[in-house]
């Protein structure tokens, strides 16, 4: 995964986290990707975008670490690939 702000990724200050999945975590959002065969490919992948949110606030990243946490997982699984 990108872990530069830009077009790839469109999270500022993108770090990646120690969790199951590929995840990047943000000031204003977060990445996250999985193997998963579907009927159109071989992998899921999550994009969070919080725009109301200043790059350059670092008060969200853990509220957004969380939710992906929570949300991510489940999402997957409601898609068989868990």
């Amino acid at each position: 995964m990108a872990e530069e702000t830009g077009s790839v990724s469109r999270v500022t200050d993108a770090r990646e986290i120690n969790f199951k999945y590929e995840t990047l975590v943000g000031t204003d959002g977060a990445v996250a990707a999985a193997r998963c065969k579907t009927k159109t490919g071989d992998h899921f992948a999550l994009t969070l975008q919080l725009p109301q949110i200043e790059p350059t606030d670092q008060s969200h990243r853990k509220d957004i670490e969380k939710f992906m946490r929570a949300y991510f997982p489940a999402t997957v699984k409601t898609l068989g690939c868990a």
